[in-house]
C-alpha cells in the first residue's frame, strides 16, 4: 500500500516512486547514547541540541494566490504565526524568496507562462517572524527585469533583511552573505539552475548567479570558513534528485562545501550524506507558496546544528503544506502530533533511498553526523 504523501506523487511521476512503496526494512544500529524508535509515533517531546548554532532554512515564498488570500484577515500575521515559537530561538533565520518586490506593477515579462510579485509591505511579514536573509537565486527573481531586481534589493536592503544570489552584475550576483560566530566563518551563496540565459547576471548585466559548478569548486577549495550553498534545481514535483544533481553534490563536498539545500521541485526530497560530513538536503519543497496543485502535500524546514565549524545534526520540522483555499485562506504551520510523524514516516523513505537513515522523535526528524 502506497502512503497517502507518496500516492499523490505517483499519479504524476509513477516512474520516480515505485522504489518507494513502504515495506519492511532491515533496522539500522541505534545510536549508543540516546533512545530513538525508527518511526515511533506518539514519541513524545523534540529533542533539544544544547549548545549549537542553529540555522532554520525555509522553502520558497512568494505572496500571490493563496498566501495573498491569507492576507486579507485583519491581522496579517495569523496564518503565519505559529511559526514565530520555533524562529526566535534560531542565530540566523534564512528563507528563498521566490518573488521581486515591487512598489508599483511594471510591464509583466510576457516570455514566461508565471510571474510573481509582492509588494513591500510583505516584507513586514518576514520581518515579524525574524528573517535575516533571502536566497534571490531562482528563476523568478528577474519576473519583472532589471528595474524589479533593483527595488527589491531596495526594498529588503531598507527592511534590515539581507539577501544573497543576485546583484547589478555577476560579481555582485555571486557575493556570498558572511556571518560570523566567535571564530566560525560562514559564508553563504544563492545560485539557480533553473531559468532562461538571459535572466542570468552577466559582466555588465545584472541579474541571479547561475549555477557554474567549477567557479563554487574554487571558492569552496582551501578556505577556513563553512560553505552554505543554497541551490535553485531539479525536476518540479519529483520526489527524487536526478544522477546529475547527486554527481554535481559529490563534486562540490569534495572541493570543501559543507551544506547544499535546494528548492525548486515544490515537493520534497530526501537527505543525502557525503563521506567527510557533507550533507545535501535536495529540496524543502514550499513554505509560503499558496499554489493550487492539488497533488501538493506537505513541506520541511530543516535546522542546522553546528558545534564550532562542525555540523553535528540536520532537524526536520514538517510544515502544513495544502496551501490552497477551500473553507478559508490557508494557514503555514508546523505539522504536530500524528500527522508530523505519519509524513515523516513517509519522509525518511525517501532519505532511505539516498542510503539516509532518519530518526524520528516528538514530531521532528533527525540525521545525526556526530
Amino acid at each position: 500500500m502506497v502512503l497517502p504523501f507518496l500516492f499523490s506523487i505517483v499519479m504524476n511521476f509513477i516512474f520516480f516512486v515505485s522504489p518507494l512503496i513502504a515495506k519492511e526494512v532491515e533496522p539500522k544500529p541505534e545510536l549508543p547514547t540516546r533512545e530513538f524508535y525508527r518511526y515511533k509515533m506518539t514519541s513524545g517531546e523534540p529533542l533539544h541540541i544544547k549548545g549549537t548554532t542553529r540555522f532554520w532554512i525555509g522553502g520558497d515564498v512568494m505572496f500571490n494566490w493563496g498566501v495573498r488570500e491569507s492576507m486579507l484577515e485583519e491581522d496579517k500575521m495569523t496564518p503565519f504565526r505559529s511559526l514565530s515559537p520555533i524562529l526566535q530561538d534560531m542565530d540566523l533565520v534564512m528563507l528563498n524568496l521566490e518573488t521581486p518586490i515591487l512598489e508599483k506593477k511594471p510591464a509583466v515579462d510576457k516570455i514566461k507562462p508565471y510571474v510573481f510579485f509582492a509588494e513591500p509591505k510583505n516584507l513586514s511579514i518576514l520581518k515579524e517572524l525574524g528573517v535575516q536573509l533571502v536566497f534571490l537565486g531562482n528563476n523568478h527573481t528577474m519576473d519583472f527585469g532589471p528595474q524589479g531586481l533593483e527595488e527589491t534589493l531596495e526594498h529588503t536592503k531598507v527592511n534590515k533583511i539581507a539577501s544573497v544570489g543576485a546583484g547589478k552584475n555577476l560579481r555582485e550576483a555571486f557575493k556570498p552573505f558572511v556571518w560570523k560566530k566567535n571564530k566560525s566563518e560562514f559564508a553563504i551563496y544563492s545560485v539557480s539552475g533553473v531559468g532562461e540565459s538571459r535572466l542570468f547576471a552577466g559582466q555588465n548585466r545584472p541579474g541571479v548567479a547561475p549555477l557554474n559548478s567549477e567557479f563554487l569548486k574554487e571558492e569552496v577549495a582551501g578556505k577556513n570558513r563553512i560553505s552554505i550553498l543554497s541551490f535553485h534545481w531539479g525536476v518540479e514535483y519529483s520526489p527524487m534528485p536526478t544522477p546529475e544533481q547527486r554527481q554535481l553534490a559529490k563534486e562540490l563536498f569534495q572541493s570543501g562545501a559543507k551544506v547544499i539545500v535546494g528548492h525548486h521541485p515544490h515537493v520534497p526530497q530526501g537527505i543525502e550524506v557525503f563521506p567527510g560530513g557533507g550533507v545535501c538536503i535536495y529540496s524543502l519543497g514550499n513554505l509560503f507558496f499558496g499554489s493550487k496543485n492539488q497533488y501538493l502535500k506537505h513541506n520541511i524546514s530543516v535546522v542546522l546544528h553546528f558545534q564550532e565549524k562542525k555540523l553535528i545534526a540536520v532537524e526536520v520540522i514538517p510544515l502544513y503544506g495544502k496551501q490552497q483555499s477551500h473553507n478559508g485562506p490557508p494557514y503555514f504551520e508546523p505539522l504536530d502530533g500524528n500527522e508530523a510523524e505519519e509524513f515523516l514516516k513517509e519522509y525518511a523513505l525517501l532519505c532511505e533511498r539516498l542510503g539516509t537513515q532518519l530518526h524520528v522523535q516528538g514530531g521532528r526528524g533527525y540525521v545525526f553526523l556526530k
